[in-house]
C-alpha cells in the first residue's frame, strides 16, 4: 500500500513533449539522454511513439520517465527507456520512483506490450528482473591532450603513430561530416550483421542537439575509413556510434579515430570520456580498457507481462545467428536501405 508521501503524488502519462528542463537540470544523475526531445527524434525517424510519465507533488515535478514504444517484426512489442543508449531510466526520489513504476506497468498493460526495459545506472527496485551483462567504460581526462599522450603505454602510442605514418588524417566537426560518417557506419554495421540506422536519424539528432554533437572522421586520401558520432553532456563526452572499414584494418584507422576523439575532448574542456557499453569479457571491452578506461556496471531492469520471461541479449539464438549471417552478405547499398525498415515501427 502506498505511504502518505506516495499518495500525495500525482503521476500522469502522455505523448505531448513535457517541460522537464528545470527538474532535470537540478538532478545530478540526469544526463542528455533524459531529455524528452529524444522521443520526438525517434517518432520522426521511425514512428516509435514516446510516452512521458511525470510525477508531481503539489504541482512540482519530482520524477520522470521517458518510454519509447517499439513494435517490430524482429523484437515484437515493448517499451524502452531509452532505445539505442546505455542508461536513461527513471529520475526521482524513492516515492516518485515507486509511483512511476506503477504507472509504467499500467501503460504496458494498456499497450499490450510484452515488457518494459528500464536502462539504469543504478537499479530502481531490487525485486525486478535484471540484466547486468553490460558495462560502460569511462576514462578520466587530464586538462591537455599532451598529458593524456604521456599517460598512454608505449605500445598504444605506436599503434596511433602507425596510421599517421600511413598518411591517414583525422578531422573533427559537426553535421558537415555526416555523409562520411554514415558511409563508414553502414559498412561497419553490415559487417557486424546488424541493421544500420537511417541517415535521417542522425540528421535529426544533429539538428536537435546541435551544441552537443561532434563527429570525427579518419581519411585515407579522400576516402573515409573510420568515423564516430559523439555527444557531450556536461563535462562528459560519450560515443554511442563508432566504426571502421575492416578492408583497411591493417592501417589501424580505429586507433587514430579514438585518439582523435580523446584529444579533441581534452581540448574542448571535457573531464570524462565515456566509451559506451560493451558486453563483459568481449573483444570490444578489451579494446576500450587498453586506453585506461574503468568499467561501470549498467542495470537493465524489466517490468514483464505475467507470462513473459526476461528477454536475453537481442541477437542470441539460432534464428538471429542465421539472420546475422545473411545480413553480412548483403551489398552495403541494400543494407543501408533495408536497415531502417527493420528498425522502424510495424503498424
Amino acid at each position: 500500500m502506498p505511504n502518505v508521501e506516495e499518495r500525495s503524488l500525482q503521476v500522469t502519462a502522455g505523448t505531448a513533449l513535457p517541460d522537464w528542463s528545470e527538474f532535470l537540470g537540478a538532478q545530478p544523475g540526469a544526463n542528455i539522454f533524459h531529455d524528452p526531445r529524444w522521443g520526438q527524434v525517434m517518432l520522426q525517424a521511425y514512428g516509435n511513439r514516446p510516452y512521458y510519465l511525470t510525477a508531481r507533488r503539489e504541482g512540482r515535478v519530482v520524477g520522470c520517465l521517458q518510454l519509447v514504444h517499439q513494435k517490430s517484426l524482429l523484437f515484437g512489442s515493448h517499451l524502452c527507456s531509452l532505445p539505442y543508449f546505455d542508461a536513461a531510466g527513471i529520475v526521482g526520489d524513492k516515492d516518485a520512483t515507486n509511483a512511476l513504476l506503477r504507472e509504467a506497468s499500467g501503460l504496458r498493460e494498456q499497450l499490450k506490450a510484452d515488457w518494459i526495459e528500464l536502462r539504469q545506472m543504478e537499479p530502481v527496485d531490487s525485486s525486478l528482473p535484471s540484466r547486468t551483462d553490460k558495462v560502460t567504460l569511462r576514462l578520466a581526462l587530464p586538462s591537455t591532450s599532451e598529458q593524456l599522450w604521456e599517460q598512454l603505454k608505449a605500445k598504444l602510442r605506436n599503434q596511433i603513430r602507425k596510421p599517421q605514418q600511413s598518411n591517414l588524417v583525422a578531422i573533427s566537426g559537426g553535421g558537415d561530416l555526416l555523409d562520411e560518417f554514415h558511409a563508414v557506419y553502414c559498412r561497419n554495421m553490415r559487417d557486424l550483421g546488424s541493421p544500420p540506422h537511417a541517415k535521417r536519424f542522425f540528421r535529426l539528432i544533429a539538428d536537435t542537439f546541435a551544441m552537443a554533437v561532434r563527429l570525427h572522421v579518419v581519411r585515407l586520401a579522400d576516402r573515409p575509413v573510420a568515423a564516430s558520432f559523439t555527444l557531450r553532456h556536461g563535462s562528459t563526452v560519450c560515443v554511442p556510434w563508432a566504426g571502421s572499414d575492416w578492408r583497411v584494418s591493417e592501417l589501424c584507422g580505429n586507433m587514430l579515430l579514438y585518439w582523435a576523439m580523446l584529444a579533441d575532448s581534452c581540448q574542448q574542456g571535457a573531464t570524462c570520456f565515456d566509451f559506451g557499453r560493451s558486453t563483459r569479457d568481449s573483444g570490444t571491452l578489451k579494446f576500450k580498457r587498453q586506453w585506461g578506461a574503468e568499467e561501470v556496471p549498467l542495470h537493465w531492469q524489466y517490468l514483464l507481462r505475467p507470462d513473459e520471461t526476461m528477454p536475453g541479449p537481442s541477437m542470441e539464438g539460432n534464428r538471429f545467428r542465421l539472420m546475422i549471417g545473411l545480413w553480412r552478405h548483403l551489398p552495403v547499398t541494400v543494407a543501408r536501405c533495408v536497415g531502417p525498415v527493420a528498425i522502424g515501427r510495424v503498424t
